[in-house]
């Protein structure tokens, strides 16, 4: 009997332990740490799933490997290896800190900005944009709150009332916020606010 219930708790351990294993978080080409992945799902309240992720620790934009950015977090984190220029499988020449985008996330720029001249960019954690060694050609978070009103789109829906702003972007499936007290960006599964 004894060893019987030596086996079940070697299953059982081996079952969890295997599960555990199964997490794979992938970014910018390393495997976090099982720590680290329990660390951010702390902090974010979330359940980060197993994939291959791309991370820009210089204004906190991720994604999918391959794809466009999905979300924003903290910037400055350590996570993984450094951002390839390949990260999102991009040919459009529109480097943003050193990540070449593609031509979906391309589209979702140019709905704020207007055309994007081929080239080098940074962008910030607070959506100042810049060519590389130059200094800040725009906010991103002031052109979203700018961008008119388009009634009965599917395009947007912007709302100034009360000193308050809000702006929602049904193409990137983005919302935008602000009052005197700070900002807020808001996506399908990550948020920013600076209040």
């Amino acid at each position: 009997m004894k060893a019987l219930i030596k086996i079940a708790c070697l299953l059982t351990l081996g079952w969890g332990s295997s599960a555990q294993a199964q997490q794979t978080v992938i970014v910018n080409g390393q495997q976090l740490p099982s720590a680290t992945v329990q660390q951010l799902e702390n902090y974010y309240q979330i359940k980060i799933q197993s994939g291959r992720y791309w991370y820009d620790p210089s204004c906190g934009l991720w994604g999918l490997e391959g794809g466009p950015a999905q979300g924003g977090m903290m910037p400055g984190l350590r996570l993984g290896g450094p951002l390839r220029a390949d990260a999102s499988s991009g040919q459009t020449g529109i480097f943003i800190n050193g990540r070449q985008i593609n031509q979906r996330e391309r589209a979702q720029w140019e709905q704020l900005t207007g055309p994007i001249t081929p080239g080098r960019y940074w962008l910030d954690a607070y959506g100042n944009v810049g060519m590389e060694g130059g200094p800040a050609l725009v906010n991103l978070l002031a052109l979203a709150q700018q961008t008119p009103s388009r009634p009965n789109t599917s395009a947007s829906q912007q709302n100034t009332g009360n000193r308050n702003t809000f702006y929602r972007n049904f193409y990137t499936d983005t919302g935008s916020g602000s009052s005197s007290d700070g900002f807020y960006i808001i996506g399908e599964d990550w948020s920013y606010s600076d209040f």
